[in-house]
């Protein structure tokens, strides 16, 4: 598959598999061999997951959710890598270093996302967690916190702390976080 991360969220739908490829791919065009990345295995056991979550056989596919739980908690450990099964998350993501990373159950992520290590996707003081748009990128050891929504294009500069929305094509920088406009 050829990257292209404005049609990836059409080509790939609601398939698991399809994001899966989708990930890869874009691990690929950014020069890296995905396979070698933790981030990317962290991808694909959060895929496998999100598969046995939205699929019709749960109940048959129990011993495979038990096996792959057992495999996350234990790569979780050692990685720091925590993407909740239960959050949406679109194709095309892309994590090119180690955690710790953690996305909220409740948080969702776009389509052509990238995440640096040390960010924080979760609940903040408020309830609720954050929507994130498509093609958003948040640098090293950022926050979204609480119910935020970034929109598609933004950026999350690197220590950020967001805490109210951010429009799209905005850069976000500071604590807390102030969008400095589009572009």
């Amino acid at each position: 598959m050829k990257y292209d991360g404005d049609t990836v969220k059409a080509w790939a739908g609601d398939s698991q598999w399809r994001a899966w490829r989708a990930d890869l791919a874009r691990f690929k065009k950014q020069g890296h061999s995905g396979w070698g990345s933790e981030g990317f295995w962290a991808l694909t056991l959060y895929r496998m997951q999100r598969a046995i979550v939205l699929s019709k056989y749960r109940q048959a596919l129990l011993p495979l959710k038990m096996l792959l739980t057992l495999v996350n908690k234990v790569f979780t450990v050692v990685t720091l890598i925590n993407l909740n099964k239960n959050a949406p998350i679109g194709p095309g993501l892309f994590i090119p270093h180690g955690g710790p990373i953690i996305v909220h159950p409740d948080a969702s992520l776009g389509a052509d996302c990238a995440i640096h290590q040390v960010c924080t996707i979760g609940a903040g003081s408020k309830p609720g967690a954050p929507q994130i748009g498509d093609h958003v990128m948040l640098g090293c050891h950022s926050c979204v916190l609480g119910p935020v929504v970034i929109g598609n294009g933004a950026k999350v500069g690197a220590g950020a702390v967001v805490t109210s929305d951010v429009p799209a094509g905005a850069t976000a920088v500071g604590v807390p976080a102030k969008p400095l406009g589009k572009g």
